[in-house]
């Protein structure tokens, strides 16, 4: 194959698979089936560290001189390929079936992988793909000494290629996934289960339980307040012994999306995030004496501030 080989990639009807020369400004098209029955009929010329070698010629599709310093690519669905190009900085498509380069955009810079829609799938949406650029050359802002970099959207949908945008990312951007939205099918907030362990959906219900030297705080959040226990008023408090294991089961009846709500206790070095319908359990061993500051991590109101408690440990 061409010199120092990078990227491979299978096509979506599995019937090639295509490899880049680093050093090489080819990239070779390669045939599963040739490969299986230059297998078969030992079809080697010699061996490398005791791995033998299939002759090039007799598994090779095309070698597609597509510029230079290719890596990886990716697939549109409708037979074409799309290399990126470290050195040329840009973006090379062909068909694969007969070699041809049909396109080269250029992009801002060096770019080494690239994430086509579904395009590592058996079915390629085909129409956009992400060039992700190694360097920027100061395309933005500079914000010092580490530069932001580039992540590109190009339509592909048509024959030619089109940049539709840039934007700055972070240092190197490696490697990516895109599909399509409508196959995201996120749960939107938990759902409120009355009869999960350890939960607590109603103010009177919070409370606080000791077991030998355990003490369960069954409690919620909600905007923007801690309830750790129905008796205890505004900040609620929470008392243990030094040495005590305290462990909080918080729930957050926000059903409303976005309210995320945290526990932390910064002196303690503890954090715990509760989304919304969620039950989360933060434990440790109360092993310093004093009163700890307790407070909601995650901006959930405007009353966010004062969503406060504190713990109380007690000397032994």
């Amino acid at each position: 194959m061409a010199k120092s080989p990078h990227g491979v990639d299978v096509t979506p009807d599995g019937k090639y698979y295509l490899s880049s020369g680093k050093l090489s400004p080819t990239v070779t098209v390669y045939d599963w089936e040739k490969t299986f029955k230059a297998v078969e009929n030992n079809d080697f010329q010699g061996k490398v560290r005791g791995l033998p070698v299939i002759k090039y010629e007799s598994v090779r599709h095309k070698e597609v001189e597509v510029g230079l310093g290719p890596l990886h690519t990716q697939f549109d669905g409708r037979g074409n390929a799309y290399t990126t190009l470290f050195i040329d900085s840009a973006i090379t498509k062909f068909n694969i079936k007969t070699g041809k380069v049909i396109d080269k955009i250029p992009v801002q810079y060096s770019p080494g992988h690239a994430a086509a829609a579904e395009g590592d799938s058996v079915s390629p949406d085909g129409n956009y793909l992400v060039s992700l650029n190694k360097l920027s050359k100061d395309s933005y802002l500079s914000v010092g000494p580490s530069h932001p970099e580039s992540l590109q959207l190009i339509d592909i949908s048509k024959e030619k290629m089109q940049m539709l945008y840039s934007a700055p990312a972070d240092p190197e951007p490696h490697y990516a996934q895109m599909i399509k939205a409508d196959k995201i099918k996120p749960i939107e907030i938990y759902p409120k289960e009355t009869s999960r362990p350890n939960s607590v959906w109603k103010k009177e219900n919070a409370h606080i339980e000791r077991k030998g030297n355990e003490v369960h705080v069954y409690g919620i959040a909600v905007r923007s307040r801690f309830v750790f226990d129905a008796k205890s008023k505004t900040p609620d408090v929470v008392r243990v012994k030094q040495g005590d294991k305290v462990i909080f089961h918080i729930t957050n009846i926000d059903l409303d999306e976005d309210i995320t709500h945290g526990l932390g206790i910064s002196l303690y070095n503890q954090n715990m995030e509760i989304q919304p319908g969620e039950t989360n359990t933060l434990e440790f061993v109360a092993d310093k004496s004093g009163v700890f500051p307790l407070a909601c991590t995650n901006f959930c109101s405007a009353l966010h501030q004062e969503m406060t408690g504190y713990l109380l440990v007690s000397p032994k």
